[in-house]
């Protein structure tokens, strides 16, 4: 559904020729969202479609946070794509909040056939457009619908996948979008959500100085995204008992990525970089993706930009 935009005060990547700062110009589009004290299904779903045609191609510095994107992406699909069978078998997934389908495609990819859930018809256009580049139309099925209300059977599928953060816009009603979820997966069956962490949201309006904010946030756990929507940021407690309540097992909780732009600073330094010859961040990309792979799975998730919660629903 909506990638949140970092929330940083200091980068490593190397400003490329003729960008601004990277760092002020992502607080400048952080800043422009217009807070809203509810939310509700149609302010969601307009505010997706008119968002929808511009989805995932980046901001004004989308090379300055490819990198982190690439990171975040590739931290998400690892420990999903694990869990699909290597034997031929077609898993039927449901792709909850995926319109652009970026994610959806991946699955229809591997012989799969995704059912791409969003609450807005606009995202919805965009990732049937993605499916029928790639020649994927035949796999897929198109759904409009809330993830705290799903209009589908129990039990229907191999897999749950629900990324960018379609819970956190539930805000209280999460419990029963996370109940949602685990009903219609099949007894088994993997069950991954991508969802706000609280003490990311905290950190970073304090580092953009909103300090009456980050006290609000640390609080009740709620703040706004970059689209001027509100969402609720989890504790790690909050999701262990939300999927304990929806009747699933809960296999990991992970940051993703973790200490991102902290780790290139401190890359940078070690490296040499230098003021006449920057350290190349992009080149060492392969690198960074196994420190990342590594962190992100050693007990540092309270330090991720989001978590990702791995878990089953109970046989």
């Amino acid at each position: 559904m909506e990638r949140h935009l970092p929330r940083l005060h200091g980068s490593a990547l190397r400003r490329l020729p003729g960008a601004a700062d990277p760092v002020e110009d992502l607080l400048q589009l952080l800043k422009e969202g217009t807070p809203m004290s509810t939310a509700d299904a149609a302010s969601l779903k307009r505010r997706y479609d008119e968002v929808s045609p511009k989805y995932d191609q980046g901001g004004p510095n989308a090379m300055a946070i490819k990198l982190f994107w690439l990171t975040y992406e590739h931290l998400t699909w690892k420990p999903v794509e694990a869990l699909l069978p290597r034997d031929g078998t077609s898993w039927r997934v449901l792709d909850a909040g995926g319109g652009g389908g970026k994610f959806g495609t991946r699955f229809a990819e591997a012989g799969h056939h995704v059912t791409v859930l969003d609450i807005s018809p606009g995202m919805l256009e965009g990732a049937r457009a993605q499916f029928g580049v790639k020649g994927l139309l035949d796999r897929v099925t198109f759904v409009e619908g809330n993830v705290a209300a799903l209009d589908l059977p129990d039990a229907a599928f191999d897999l749950v996948f629900c990324e960018g953060d379609p819970v956190s816009y539930c805000l209280d009603a999460y419990p029963s979008a996370v109940k949602e979820l685990v009903r219609v997966a099949k007894p088994g069956a993997p069950v991954v959500l991508g969802v706000d962490n609280r003490y990311e949201a905290f950190s970073g309006a304090l580092k953009m100085g909103r300090p009456e904010e980050a006290f609000r946030t640390l609080q009740d756990g709620r703040t706004t995204c970059p689209y001027g929507l509100p969402v609720h940021a989890f504790t790690v407690r909050e999701l262990e008992q939300a999927v304990a309540a929806a009747g699933a097992e809960l296999l990991e909780i992970f940051g993703k990525p973790v200490m991102f732009f902290d780790m290139l600073k401190a890359m940078a330094a070690a490296r040499g970089g230098s003021s006449d010859k920057p350290w190349d961040a992009w080149a060492a990309r392969e690198e960074i993706l196994a420190m990342q792979e590594k962190l992100a799975h050693e007990g540092f998730a309270v330090l991720g930009q989001h978590f990702q919660v791995m878990a089953r629903r109970r046989a």
